[in-house]
């Protein structure tokens, strides 16, 4: 009974061998402003649903954001033509994986390794929308990150060549620390290359969380942790809001009226990041956008974010983002 419900199926590949793109005049007026600069998208219409799948390449990633619109019962088959790490991160609303015996939930975000052959199929049920964000790498990029990130050697824990399998035996929240990144990756209106190495730091960012989640998982969350969750928002987003001060933890507690090292576990419980790694962040990434505004001098950029000399100051985004800014412009 349940088959015949959703025999209107509808191919979703997770990744692709060719890029033909969709052409910009083939595609409805109404999701051009989903179109991210740069991205190269694929667009289908009809009776049952609407899709489109937008693309970017992003040094060792393949990134794919995808929006999904069922106007009746369907169901998806999403597969991959390559074996690839799959990272997906869910909005909207979720998507059941009846087969596989889990739910793909909204706000949740989970790792797989994925095989060709093995496809996965996910029912719709009609005036249903799905979001999600998923970040692709073939396996023989992860030598490479391993060696620039080695904590993504945890990602390969389990995995088995041919066989595709979750990466996370359980969902992880998406917390604000990749809510924050992937807003920035969707609203970015860069071009060419000053797109190519913000968007890039951004996966690696992203990434960077998951894996942490991923590898603090086997840790119970504390008790302390959950009785300062309102104190560590607070801290998280008057940081965001003052990116260009640097502030000492101990300043920070001594603010907010908390225990130091409570400060520093709760805060990385609740974020997958520590503070200090926060602050640097979000300092980079206010750096880069200034340095896109011919208006600031790059003496007064370097004074008001607290470095010594401009050197200083372009050495730490050249570290950060792999390549001097100034270079872009």
């Amino acid at each position: 009974m349940h088959s015949t419900l959703y025999n209107v199926n509808k191919s979703l590949p997770l990744e692709r061998t060719t890029y033909r793109y969709t052409p910009a005049d083939k595609i409805p007026a109404e999701y051009h402003q989903l179109i991210l600069p740069g991205a190269g998208a694929f667009f289908r219409q009809d009776q049952e649903c609407d899709i489109l799948s937008q693309h970017l390449t992003l040094g060792p990633y393949s990134v794919w954001l995808h929006d999904i619109f069922s106007k009746q019962l369907i169901q998806l088959r999403s597969y991959t033509p390559t074996p690839i790490f799959n990272i997906q991160f869910m909005f909207e609303d979720s998507l059941p994986l009846p087969k596989a015996g889990y739910t793909l939930d909204e706000r949740e975000c989970n790792g797989f390794y994925l095989f060709p052959g093995q496809p996965q199929r996910a029912p719709m049920i009609a005036d249903k929308k799905i979001f999600s964000f998923q970040i692709n790498i073939q396996p023989m990029q992860m030598a490479a990150l391993i060696n620039k990130y080695p904590q993504f050697q945890e990602l390969m824990h389990g995995i088995h060549p041919r066989v595709s399998s979750r990466i996370n035996p359980r969902p992880y929240h998406i917390n604000a620390v990749c809510d924050m990144l992937i807003r920035k990756f969707m609203t970015c209106r860069y071009h060419d290359s000053v797109a190519q190495y913000y968007l890039q730091r951004c996966v690696s960012d992203i990434l960077i969380n998951f894996t942490a989640q991923h590898t603090d998982s086997q840790q119970p969350f504390l008790f302390a942790s959950m009785l300062h969750t309102d104190t560590c928002h607070n801290i998280f987003n008057y940081l965001a809001d003052h990116p260009h001060k640097t502030h000492s933890l101990p300043s920070l507690a001594y603010m907010y009226s908390i225990d130091q090292a409570e400060m520093e576990q709760s805060f990385r419980q609740h974020f997958a990041i520590s503070i200090n790694e926060y602050m640097h962040m979000i300092k980079m990434m206010m750096i880069w956008h200034t340095l896109q505004t011919p208006t600031f001098p790059l003496t007064d950029i370097s004074r008001v974010t607290g470095y010594k000399s401009t050197d200083e100051l372009i050495n730490d985004v050249v570290t950060y983002y792999g390549v001097n800014p100034t270079d872009l412009s």
